[in-house]
């Protein structure tokens, strides 16, 4: 999996559609990034997951059903590989505490998802950049 030659595929989980479409072109202008999707739940990502096998998912914190901090530790326990991150449209600093053991490995306001910032994340946590296309 850590074929440097292949690009980093990336999934977006959030019950908002509006937010899913801002993530995918975050994602399609981020040189080495390939979109794998977006889900609109917990369960759905799941399921997502398991089918694409992302190296990196962004998960919105606040969702019905099943939250992001939970999400996230369901993946940390069914694919350990995977970098999780948890984006919210409230500041990370103003969230509940739940973000430190859900195995995320960054928290990011919505507002400040760019191309810079999926690159730095990856390169920060599996030790170089992605393959550029």
């Amino acid at each position: 999996m850590g074929n440097a030659l292949r690009s980093v595929t990336v999934l977006a989980v959030d019950d908002h559609p509006r937010f899913l479409e801002a993530a995918r072109a975050v994602v399609e202008a981020t040189p080495g990034f390939t979109w794998a999707g977006g889900a609109a739940s917990g369960a759905e990502a799941l399921i997502a997951a398991g089918r694409k096998e992302p190296d990196l998912v962004l998960i919105d914190v606040n969702m019905p059903e099943m939250d992001g901090f939970e999400l996230a530790r369901e993946l940390r326990d069914s694919h350990p590989e995977t970098l999780v991150a948890l984006v919210s449209a409230q500041h990370p600093d103003e969230l509940p505490q739940g973000g430190a053991d859900s195995g995320a490995r960054a928290v990011l306001a919505k507002e400040n998802l760019r191309p810079s910032w999926l690159r730095s994340l990856w390169e920060e946590h599996r030790g170089g950049a992605p393959a550029e296309k």
